[in-house]
């Protein structure tokens, strides 16, 4: 068996790093997906609310946010886990989206959408480095948009003015999908980045439109809990690419393979703290610098 040297590995980067960016963002956006109804199609075999099917949805995402917290991984992207944890059980709490009616307006979305404010600001976080004013402007607009969704959905959901949360729900439906590449585009080159966003923001306009003709859709896709699994699903692409880049594949392959998995430390991130009584310092000691990776780069 060829032994893969350092040459080999520089040369391995290259040619992946000189992919067209959008077939790179591509497959990790697909590979996101498979996930997703990966767990969707676990979720309906187990049951909706079975125990096996709630272990299935939070217990990796638990598990990795651990080790995030342990190897003070970017912080950016450590938010954004727990953001895609807490929309999850935001749904639970308050199921407007249900298996049995569809749209349930008996049940407040406020504390949904604000959730969705959380992911356009964590949107506008990521791209911070851009110097494009217009760039900057539409971060803006598109916060104040999700802002007064909240407000929209607070005073209107259910009642006389529902029509105008309706109108206004397609920002917080873009900003669902601009989080959901945030998970799956962790550390990717900004060109990459770039093109896996806009990729995914169009993937979005077509998915507000399938819920918003079909009640039936809705339904099977709640049934699933397709709107937890939505967001947690693509971090694990992220978490694991990333892991296997930092590995260098220069280590045997079992202690490789126990990096990859978060059982021993990766190379990222800040000074390791093993002792987990010190989390909560090591947890305020990570950057919020790093998520994206560098131009040049394999992701």
């Amino acid at each position: 068996m060829p032994v893969k040297t350092a040459t080999n590995r520089s040369l391995s980067t290259k040619e992946s790093a000189s992919m067209n960016p959008y077939l790179h963002a591509g497959l990790l956006l697909i590979a996101s997906n498979i996930l997703v109804f990966a767990n969707m199609y676990g979720v309906y075999l187990f049951g909706q609310n079975s125990y096996m099917s709630w272990l299935l949805v939070y217990g990796p995402i638990l598990g990795i946010s651990a080790v995030q917290c342990r190897d003070q991984m970017s912080f950016t992207f450590t938010f954004s886990t727990w953001l895609a944890i807490a929309h999850g059980l935001a749904h639970c709490i308050f199921p407007f989206l249900d298996s049995a009616l569809g749209v349930n307006k008996s049940v407040s979305v406020w504390e949904d959408q604000c959730l969705h404010l959380g992911q356009s600001i964590l949107f506008a976080v990521i791209f911070r480095g851009e110097k494009s004013n217009f760039f900057k402007i539409g971060c803006l607009v598109f916060i104040a948009a999700n802002f007064i969704n909240v407000l929209a959905g607070y005073f209107c959901w259910g009642k006389e003015c529902h029509n105008v949360y309706v109108a206004i729900s397609l920002f917080p439906a873009l900003a669902s999908g601009l989080h959901f590449a945030a998970g799956a585009l962790f550390r990717a080159p900004p060109r990459v980045a770039t093109a896996g966003f806009a990729m995914q923001a169009f993937s979005s306009f077509s998915t507000y439109w399938l819920f918003k003709a079909s009640d039936d859709i809705l339904k099977t896709f709640a049934l699933c809990r397709f709107f937890e699994i939505y967001f947690i699903a693509p971090h694990y692409v992220g978490y694991f690419v990333s892991r296997f880049n930092d590995s260098g594949l220069t280590l045997s392959w079992i202690k490789e393979g126990l990096e990859l998995l978060g059982i021993l430390p990766g190379k990222k991130g800040s000074s390791y703290e093993s002792d987990p009584r010190k989390w909560g310092k090591a947890i305020r000691a990570m950057s919020s610098k790093g998520y994206l990776g560098l131009e040049g780069k394999a992701c």
